[in-house]
């Protein structure tokens, strides 16, 4: 969800995972802090619900820019990972990007659709830990979001509050944040996929479709937010669309069709 990757701080660290280097800021931390902290009232243990928390978002940002890295990869374009604030980042090279390896449209569509669906495989070996719990899945709406709960009745963690946050935040930032991932908004992976389908039928004005269907669908997205009372689905889905908005009338100011 980031445009630019972050500058570096003095309280970053650093490791290499499948021969990809991964930096990650400390502002990435704010965001689960906020997520645990937010229903922490009503846990057994409020501390452990944040460090789940921190770790399922982690892992599943991780696993998301994975994706994309290896996808990188099978067009032999090094890259390496930032995890940062909202989200993170998987950054092609830029000695590499900038010259004749660059991606074509259809390959760029593949590498921004590889984060989402990694996220799918995790949320699948989810629902298989579930299962081999002897667990069951509890289908469920909740606001705007269609929900999977993991039922731990009869198994050997029943009552383990614990084990169901981390089940169930797996499931959700995985599967429900992958949906939303995919929507035609930019700069999500979807408004990516979106951009490069629209320029391929239109190359002088593909990007203005693409930022028009952004506004739109954004706008939705934020109405149903708000809506539903999923304030930070609104508020995220407001800023995309207005930012995008906001591209499309300097384009027009500059008379300018693409970036």
């Amino acid at each position: 969800m980031l445009l630019a990757e972050p500058g570096k701080s003095h309280y970053d660290f650093s490791f290499n995972i499948f021969g990809f280097p991964v930096r990650v800021h400390p502002g990435f931390f704010i965001l689960p802090v906020v997520f645990g902290a937010s229903g922490a009232g009503q846990a057994e243990n409020p501390g452990a619900m944040i460090l789940i928390y921190i770790i399922v978002l982690f892992v599943s940002i991780l696993v998301h820019e994975l994706g994309h890295a290896i996808a990188f990869r099978y067009y032999r374009i090094p890259s390496r990972i930032v995890l940062y604030w909202m989200g993170g980042l998987a950054i092609p090279e830029s000695s590499v990007w900038g010259g004749k390896s660059r991606l074509t449209p259809y390959q760029q569509i593949v590498v921004s659709l590889a984060g989402p669906f990694a996220g799918f495989i995790l949320a699948a070996l989810t629902v298989g830990v579930v299962l081999a719990l002897n667990g069951k899945l509890v289908f469920m709406w909740g606001g705007m979001f269609p929900l999977l709960i993991p039922n731990m009745l009869g198994t050997a963690v029943e009552g383990n509050q614990s084990v169901f946050i981390l089940l169930y935040s797996s499931l959700f930032f995985n599967l429900i944040w992958g949906a939303f991932n995919l929507m035609p908004v930019l700069p999500l992976d979807g408004g990516q996929v979106s951009r490069e389908l629209c320029t391929l039928h239109s190359p002088h004005n593909g990007l203005k479709i693409a930022l028009m269907i952004s506004v739109g669908v954004g706008g939705v997205l934020a109405f149903l937010g708000f809506v539903n009372k999923d304030h930070f689905v609104g508020i995220l889905f407001a800023i995309l669309a207005i930012q995008s908005w906001q591209t499309l009338q300097q384009m027009n100011y500059r008379g300018g069709g693409r970036w």
